[in-house]
């Protein structure tokens, strides 16, 4: 069983963090795993994107090339860059506040659109957008039964990040998992 990742935005968004993150809860869950970044060097604000391969297996290669089976993008200029892992067995989880026109790019595969940063605007953590899209895959893996990570794993890395971010990185999650219900019906 193997689950290949692709989460893109532009630098300061946490692309980075949220991978590492998920990355930590597979490991947690007890399977391998892989993180890859590729950035600008235009590092706050420039696009970037980050692979996170998870399997039962050991891992050979660790990129999304034209393969990713989930690609989330919340940022414009991440989304043009990072969208060559799409092919036709790809669900894409957009941001329909942040990207504009998405079908024109993504020729292949299931388009979601969903109000990630609207909805992390609103509740007042814009700066953790990265955090929402991460409870809505983890809502979206239980779901669709692409990929088993019990909640249990994501709820012990949550709980062990520091004691001032905790609060505000479960509520953000648990949006995250909100969205997926009201948007993506699997």
């Amino acid at each position: 069983m193997k689950l290949k990742l692709r989460f893109s935005g532009r630098g300061g968004q946490g692309i980075k963090f949220v991978g590492s993150v998920l990355a930590r809860i597979a490991t947690a869950a007890n399977y391998h795993t892989t993180l890859t970044v590729d950035y600008t060097p235009s590092v706050r604000g420039g696009p970037i994107f980050c692979d996170v391969i998870l399997s039962t297996e050991p891992i050979s290669y660790p990129f999304c090339d034209k393969d990713a089976d989930v690609f989330i993008a919340i940022d414009q200029k991440g989304f043009k860059r990072a969208s060559e892992c799409v092919y036709e067995k790809t669900i894409s989880i957009i941001d329909e506040n942040t990207i504009l026109d998405p079908e024109e790019i993504i020729q292949e595969g299931k388009i979601y659109r969903v109000p990630i940063t609207r909805r992390a605007d609103e509740n007042k953590t814009p700066q953790s957008a990265n955090i929402v899209s991460l409870g809505l895959l983890s809502q979206f893996l239980k779901e669709s039964r692409i990929f088993e990570l019990k909640d249990e794993y994501y709820e012990q890395v949550l709980n062990n990040m520091p004691k001032r971010f905790r609060a505000v990185n479960i509520q953000c999650y648990q949006l995250g998992q909100a969205l997926c219900q009201e948007f993506i019906s699997t």
